[in-house]
């Protein structure tokens, strides 16, 4: 359920050589109970034309929601998740982009990605009402053939997916976020926005500089603790963050959460408990801060040291105490963090 948002306007006094700043920000729930915010701010466009911007940019968002949420009975993606196998369905440019690239990075990360673990989410209790469960190893193996990047064929030529398997059932959560972030920022950019921060869930992208003309900061929670662990400064840059502590349920004293590992089909348990991608795009920020969850610290940083204009900042429990240890990759090495 969408709600509306409160769009705050205001004339800031700071001063570039084209005049007064407008700086308009707003807010609104979006995917269900996720917060998204837009702050904009332009020394050329008057405080309507902005608005106005950032009304388009939030309509895109609200329009991919519609697509590709496997909450809604009408969406592309529950329409394939209810499809049969063997048949093609035609879907949105959209749709089929996010799938196109979350193939890529299922690809990439030897399978650590993959979208077609909802039902795994659905065996562990996390979906569709949360009755949170530790189920037999004999329920798992149950499960687990139907999970597989694999079992869903592209067509590029007609926008079309097809499932291999009836039972696959797919959830883009994971890189959908990210690539609302995206279009919602070429909705802005359209317009004639050159500065603005766009924010979803955790999920941002930043272009250009804030209201005092300096890169945009972004905090990147604490994983243990509340604050932040280190704050970023970013400017045509996007972000993203996968955390273990976002969702999870504690057994016998062994913390599951709602981060799989579509191989095992077993909740991650290699003590990493938040990775940050900064990339130049949200999609693939979002699609690599969960692979990189599952794959590890080791492998997810060699990965992440793979990749052109790629950075990372993993975070592992250690020792029984489990304190936190943060790993860097070379880019963001000089980040300071906050103890």
């Amino acid at each position: 359920m969408n709600f509306p948002g409160r769009l705050v306007l205001s004339l800031g006094a700071a001063l570039l050589c084209f005049g007064c700043r407008t700086v308009c920000h707003r807010e609104e729930q979006v995917m269900g109970p996720i917060a998204a915010r837009i702050t904009a701010v332009s020394d050329r466009m008057s405080a309507k034309e902005v608005e106005s911007a950032i009304l388009a940019a939030f309509a895109e968002i609200h329009r991919i929601d519609r697509l590709m949420s496997h909450y809604k009975k009408d969406s592309d993606v529950t329409r394939l998740n209810g499809s049969a196998a063997g048949e093609w369905l035609r879907v949105d440019r959209m749709t089929f982009a996010v799938v196109e690239e979350a193939h890529r990075v299922s690809e990439l990360t030897g399978g650590a990605f993959d979208v077609t673990s909802l039902p795994l989410s659905t065996l562990w209790g996390f979906w569709p009402v949360k009755e949170l469960h530790v189920p037999s190893d004999q329920e798992i193996r149950s499960v687990l053939p139907h999970v597989g990047y694999r079992k869903l064929s592209l067509d590029p030529t007609i926008h079309s997916l097809m499932k291999s398997d009836p039972e696959t059932k797919v959830d883009l959560g994971a890189i959908a976020k990210g690539y609302a972030v995206d279009k919602a920022t070429e909705v802005l950019l359209r317009k004639g926005l050159r500065h603005a921060l766009v924010e979803i869930g955790g999920e941002a992208r930043a272009i250009g500089k804030n209201k005092n003309g300096v890169p945009w900061r972004i905090g990147v929670l604490h994983p243990a603790k509340p604050g932040y662990l280190a704050v970023l400064e970013l400017s045509n840059k996007a972000v993203a963050t996968s955390g273990d502590y976002m969702n999870f349920f504690v057994v016998d004293g062994k913390r599951y959460c709602h981060l799989f590992d579509p191989r095992t089909g077993r909740p991650i348990s290699n003590d990493v408990c938040s990775v940050t991608v900064v990339a130049d795009n949200c999609t693939q920020a979002d699609a690599l801060a969960t692979a990189v969850s599952v794959m590890g610290a080791e492998e997810g940083l060699k990965l992440i040291e793979s990749l052109p204009a790629t950075e990372a900042i993993i975070v592992r429990r250690v020792g029984r105490d489990e304190r936190i240890e943060v790993h860097a990759s070379t880019g963001l090495k000089k980040v300071t963090v906050i103890p």
